[in-house]
């Protein structure tokens, strides 16, 4: 039996696509192996957010040559959609596909062995989601389903878009049959994501809007419940708000992207909202929903980030009652905007206040956990346990690991707990 490997790197949306990549190669017979062991066909599905992203693709080339030099190797995702050419010259890799082309993977392997080696389309001219398959689902208890690509912002940071295309959506009939197929299969949990979730339907004639795929989705019988991806701060209105509010199904967890926590870098970085509104929604949100967990992206040391302002971030984000933080230092990208603006700021800085910020956001996910002490909560339990206790593990609604010293076999159950203790990153509880 031929063998197959998969290297992942960067977004959820990469990790769904992926998924379905296995099984499409699983349906013609392959088995998949770890990228760290022997196979005939090595696929990375590459990031291009970062500098370091693309040196970590390469690095994966290289990785799977020295494992076997007789592989083919196939490299596809965002660094193969902006670098094709760059990626072409590399003698070790055999394919370079896109993100439109990856969806097809199976129509491309015939050009191992012909002249074609690159197939990258102008993803900029693809302007409708026609994936026959979005869902992944490969060995977890929740299905990631993916409705939306592309993006139509044109933040001074990002190659994202450019990688992506323009913000194309799937149609809400087809999203509504696959959760209903997802759920057949047994799936408690969907998380509903894309590359900016919250324009998705705008692209439709009528437009549609996110709160309306909510609603049809929250009718859906037999879904426990489901989880929503990174939104932006300016995409809450109430009907959508009032639909999480309200919701028996929603998880109460959302991921609003600030990326800085002060007005003049948000300007610099074209983002569409300042401190004051994003402020202004949380504390909304927080009210309605007081057991809401929210987090964030920031991007520390973006061109023109003085310490004063690096301060004023961090006391801004000190107060607002955000449950985590993913903070990323900023990383020049050729062909965005900020690559050329003045003043960018020295790696070192920048890794000091990845550093501050780091250790704030570990003591507010520490404290956002400890305020479920002695309180009861439901989880999905995981298939898998907890490596280093052996341990049952689940996920709260609200994005919480939780442990539990039990020996059932509860996989894929929703079950009651009442939190007893926190160690380390997780909850501890037990069975009630």
């Amino acid at each position: 039996m031929k063998k197959i490997a998969v290297n992942t790197l960067g977004c959820k949306n990469n990790q769904i696509e992926s998924s379905i990549i296995k099984e499409d190669f699983t349906s013609i017979g392959y088995e998949i192996v770890d990228f760290s062991e022997a196979a005939d066909i090595y696929i990375i599905n590459t990031c291009s957010v970062t500098e370091k992203s693309d040196k970590t693709s390469k690095y994966f080339i290289r990785q799977a040559k020295r494992i076997n030099p007789k592989a083919k190797i196939i490299v596809t995702g965002c660094y193969a959609q902006i670098a094709a050419q760059e990626l072409e010259e590399i003698d070790d890799v055999n394919l370079v596909l896109g993100n439109v082309e990856k969806h097809n993977i199976l129509d491309y392997i015939k050009y191992f062995y012909g002249d074609s080696k690159v197939h990258v389309r102008d993803i900029m001219k693809h302007r409708v989601f026609d994936f026959d398959k979005f869902a992944s689902h490969l060995g977890r208890t929740r299905s990631f389903l993916k409705i939306q690509d592309g993006c139509n912002n044109r933040c001074t940071y990002c190659i994202i878009p450019y990688a992506r295309g323009k913000s194309r959506s799937n149609k809400p009939e087809n999203i509504i049959n696959e959760i209903n197929s997802l759920t057949n299969k047994g799936f408690k949990e969907i998380v509903i994501t894309g590359i900016h979730l919250g324009q998705w339907g705008l692209d439709f004639a009528p437009k549609v809007f996110l709160y309306n795929l909510i609603n049809k989705v929250e009718k859906i019988n037999n879904l426990k419940r489901y989880r929503i991806g990174s939104l932006n701060p300016t995409e809450f209105d109430d009907e959508l708000i009032n639909t999480f509010t309200n919701s028996e199904k929603f998880c109460r967890h959302l991921h609003i992207s600030l990326q800085s926590a002060n007005n003049e870098i948000l300007k610099a970085m074209q983002r569409d909202y300042n401190v004051e509104k994003y402020t202004a929604l949380i504390y909304k949100l927080k009210e309605k929903m007081p057991d809401l967990a929210i987090g964030c992206d920031i991007i520390v040391g973006f061109p023109g980030e003085t310490d004063d302002m690096f301060n004023q971030t961090y006391e801004n984000l000190k107060q607002l009652p955000i449950s985590y933080l993913h903070v990323f230092s900023y990383s020049q990208r050729k062909g965005t905007p900020a690559y050329d603006m003045p003043n960018q700021v020295p790696h070192k800085v920048k890794k000091q206040r990845n550093k501050i910020l780091t250790e704030l956001a570990t003591q507010k996910g520490k404290s956002f956990k400890q305020s479920f002490i002695n309180k009861e909560m439901e989880i999905l339990i995981e298939k898998s346990r907890d490596k280093a206790t052996g341990m049952l593990k689940g996920l709260t609604g609200n994005y919480i690991t939780v442990l539990i010293d039990s020996q059932s076999n509860l996989t894929n159950e929703i079950v009651k707990v009442k939190i007893i203790d926190i160690s380390g990153d997780n909850l501890i509880a037990k069975i009630i």
